[in-house]
């Protein structure tokens, strides 16, 4: 818990994410993992000497930009966590999306003695960091999970029309016993990592977080627990590489940000307006990939 809480703490507004970074190195010290960091500010850690490993991802951005230094993160009833603005007198995003993601990767770290967890810049606002991830690190991968997804209950296994992952992983991991269902989702990390090549299966999980990108975000703690408890059947269930090639994106959207900009906004607006940017953002994004090759 007071780790969590330590995360919501910290401001990591994106392209300003040094001291969450700041604070991930120092915990991989801490626990005597190795790690490294790209020219983007991507972190890369590992975990153990094995041939294949478990892999989880989380971005270190979140969209809230708080301007004075009485916001604070509060534990309610014990069981839902809230940010409030004192200075100001009314609630405050806490991050969550995708704070949530980093405590799960580091409770990997320190559970299991071989695992993988990279930490990306910028997905806030277009998925900088992992569209420009270091791919050499995933080569020896058995999956990749990332926990960035609203709610208690989606394993999102395609974004954009896009597959995430196998029939087969799907069946495997038993995501009915933990209440999960697979979903379709939003752009994020995981895929942009496979529009890069990720040849293995990976998923985007629900972990605990509501009303993201306002200033009413809040954790329900059951939820996020549920969540890592998945996560850590994942990785026990899963000791063979899941193979699943990568395919083309059919309707790539922006993210947030493209579409809103840093104020609050929430996904229902997203999906709706997307439609409407879906034709433009297209014919840019083909454009603008074409210009890179």
């Amino acid at each position: 818990m007071e780790k969590l809480m330590a995360l919501y703490n910290i401001a990591s507004p994106s392209g300003r994410e040094g001291k969450m970074a700041g604070f991930i190195i120092g915990e991989l010290r801490r626990m005597g993992i190795p790690y490294r960091e790209d020219r983007r500010g991507n972190i890369y850690a590992v975990k153990g000497n094995r041939k294949s490993y478990p892999c989880v991802v989380a971005h270190m951005d979140e969209v809230h930009r708080r301007k004075t230094g009485s916001y604070a993160a509060h534990l309610v009833a014990d069981s839902m966590i809230v940010g409030y603005d004192h200075k100001r007198k009314r609630m405050a995003g806490i991050g969550a999306d995708d704070k949530n993601g980093i405590w799960i990767c580091l409770k990997c770290l320190e559970d299991f003695k071989a695992v993988k967890c990279a930490f990306f810049v910028q997905e806030e606002v277009g998925c900088i960091g992992s569209g420009h991830a270091d791919m050499s690190f995933f080569s020896d991968c058995r999956f990749v999970i990332q926990c960035d997804r609203k709610g208690n209950g989606d394993m999102v296994t395609q974004i954009n029309g896009m597959r995430l992952c196998s029939n087969e992983f799907i069946s495997a991991v038993d995501f009915q016993k933990y209440g999960y269902k697979p979903a379709q989702g939003l752009a994020t990390d995981v895929a942009a990592l496979k529009r890069n090549g990720l040849e293995v299966s990976c998923v985007n999980l629900s972990c605990g977080y509501y009303e993201p990108h306002t200033e009413n975000e809040y954790t329900i703690m059951a939820d996020l627990y549920k969540c890592y408890r998945f996560v850590r059947h994942i990785i026990c269930r899963h000791k063979e590489t899941s193979p699943h090639m990568p395919e083309t994106e059919r309707n790539p959207f922006p993210g947030y940000y493209e579409l809103f900009g840093p104020a609050g906004y929430g996904e229902k607006s997203y999906i709706r307006l997307s439609k409407k940017y879906k034709s433009e953002f297209t014919t840019k994004n083909k454009t603008s990939h074409e210009n890179e090759l």
